[in-house]
């Protein structure tokens, strides 16, 4: 930047980098190459990084590569201002945060959200079961080379904020090929144990006639609250919708179609002393 003074003489003062355009997802399909963007202004001698968020480790500084995993590489055309990340061959495990960062004073930094969506599943919160015309309804049996998933217990659960959630999906396949692997969702996004919100474990276990995936979700907040979604690599989906409560600490806690015990708050003791001592005088 340039000021004109009364001396007719130019004079300068130095603008450092800043971002342009910067973005705020990116969103790929499982399989295809992601490629997000970070354009810098004013760069002048600095450096760019891209860093993995949640990780904390460098993958690319300058036009170096520091990542141990090839399908990562930075794209900066010559005289261009773009200091591109491209993830060759995406996988669900790398969806979440990542940061573009530049070495100035004080270091600027944008993040960048890349969600990976699977493949073989476009829209999760339509699952064709049924078929049909106004209120008569036809339920289609899936074809016998077709799996099914199940998911134990109600389709709509009530859980207490901090308490873990637990789901349970089953995948018969007596008479067919076992399924490979059960891949669980919660809305588009996959979950798995590298997915952003941490503190996910799945547990699957394999018999010659079905396939048990066990989805545990620790410390759950009402943000965990949504449609989950398991299905095997081929075949039909279950779902089950969770509502994460904050405001109801003493309320029964109901995990796949079971209700715990109910806590007598003092409101309901003072009742039912008071049903207590008018039913003994009754009788007196």
């Amino acid at each position: 930047m340039k000021f004109y003074n009364s001396n007719k003489s130019w004079c300068s003062w130095p603008v450092g980098p800043s971002f342009v355009d910067a973005p705020v997802n990116v969103t790929v399909s499982e399989g295809s190459h992601a490629f997000l963007p970070c354009r810098v202004a004013n760069l002048g001698d600095r450096s760019v990084t891209w860093m993995r968020s949640r990780r904390l480790h460098i993958i690319t500084a300058g036009l170096l590569t520091y990542s141990p995993d090839d399908r990562h590489r930075v794209l900066h055309p010559k005289g261009t201002d773009e200091w591109s990340l491209l993830i060759r061959h995406a996988r669900p495990g790398d969806a979440g945060w990542y940061e573009c960062q530049v070495n100035s004073d004080p270091k600027i930094t944008t993040p960048v959200l890349l969600v990976v969506k699977d493949a073989n599943l476009e829209d999760p919160f339509y699952l064709p079961e049924h078929e049909g015309t106004d209120n008569c309804i036809t339920v289609s049996p899936p074809p016998a080379s077709v799996t099914q998933a199940r998911i134990e217990g109600a389709q709509e659960r009530y859980i207490q904020e901090g308490s873990i959630l637990a789901v349970t999906c089953t995948v018969e396949h007596e008479g067919r090929a076992a399924v490979e692997a059960v891949v669980w969702y919660r809305g588009a996004a996959r979950l798995d144990y590298d997915s952003p919100r941490g503190g996910i474990a799945l547990q699957t276990e394999k018999t010659p006639s079905r396939t048990v995936s066990r989805l545990r979700l620790s410390a759950v907040t009402p943000t965990d609250s949504g449609r989950y979604t398991c299905r095997g690599d081929a075949g039909r989906a279950a779902s089950v919708v969770v509502h994460v409560q904050s405001d109801q600490p003493r309320a029964a806690v109901h995990q796949g179609g079971h209700s715990g015990s109910q806590t007598l708050t003092p409101p309901r003791l003072l009742l039912f002393i008071l049903a207590v001592i008018l039913l003994c005088l009754s009788l007196r």
